[in-house]
């Protein structure tokens, strides 16, 4: 057995072990989304195999990076469903396995970068650090109104029982009186209240019997 095929060895048991730490350590882990975790393996490998190949095929020069970029082109995340949550992860396959498919550094340097970008996922995406309990975004559609920025965030604060962070008009239809709005705030552990939309469809409809054409 040749060195080449040792040192390819070597690399692949260094990058298997990373993805699988990045996959089902954290990321399936914490988010429990199989089919995504099986997508970065099969991107992650892919691409060890296409660098190692390429590699090993023909001297490193700048046409093999070009052939590397081109295959990174074709591969885009689709789903309306991936988040940039997702899209990170994805990054950080795709580095891993072209950092440990070229042969060019030597074992112990893709040792230390494999081990620092695992840390930074693990700690960027901790839980403790950002937690996805307080730290929320949703969209809302609002059957009413409201224009002005402090009754507006007051509103939705009541509503999703917490602190709006950051409110975004996406769209006013004035024929049906309603708003969608993209907000993002922070949970302060007190329950929303629904009530509050019962008490907005009933305050609307007190407006329109009290307005002149609808009064006898």
């Amino acid at each position: 057995m040749s060195a080449e095929i040792l040192f390819v060895a070597r690399d692949l048991a260094l990058n298997v072990a990373a993805i699988s730490a990045l996959s089902f350590g954290l990321y399936f882990n914490r988010y429990h989304r199989r089919d995504y975790a099986v997508g970065f393996i099969a991107i992650n490998i892919s691409l060890f195999v296409v660098a190692s190949v390429l590699t090993l095929s023909a001297e490193v020069t700048i046409g093999v990076g070009f052939a590397l970029f081109a295959i990174l082109s074709i591969v885009r995340l689709r789903s309306d469903e991936a988040t940039w949550i997702e899209i990170g992860y994805t990054m950080v396959a795709l580095v891993l396995g072209l950092v440990n498919g070229l042969p060019g550094p030597p074992f112990e340097m893709k040792l230390l970068l494999s081990g620092v970008l695992l840390a930074a996922m693990l700690v960027a995406d901790h839980f403790a650090v950002l937690s996805p309990v307080r730290h929320q975004r949703c969209r809302v559609i609002l059957e009413s109104i409201v224009l002005d920025r402090a009754e507006l965030s007051e509103l939705l604060g009541r509503r999703l029982g917490g602190t709006v962070r950051h409110v975004s008009i996406t769209e006013i239809d004035h024929v049906t009186e309603k708003m969608r709005l993209d907000v993002r705030y922070t949970a302060d552990g007190t329950p929303p209240r629904p009530q509050d939309s019962a008490v907005a469809r009933m305050d609307a409809h007190d407006r329109g019997a009290q307005a002149p054409g609808g009064s006898r």
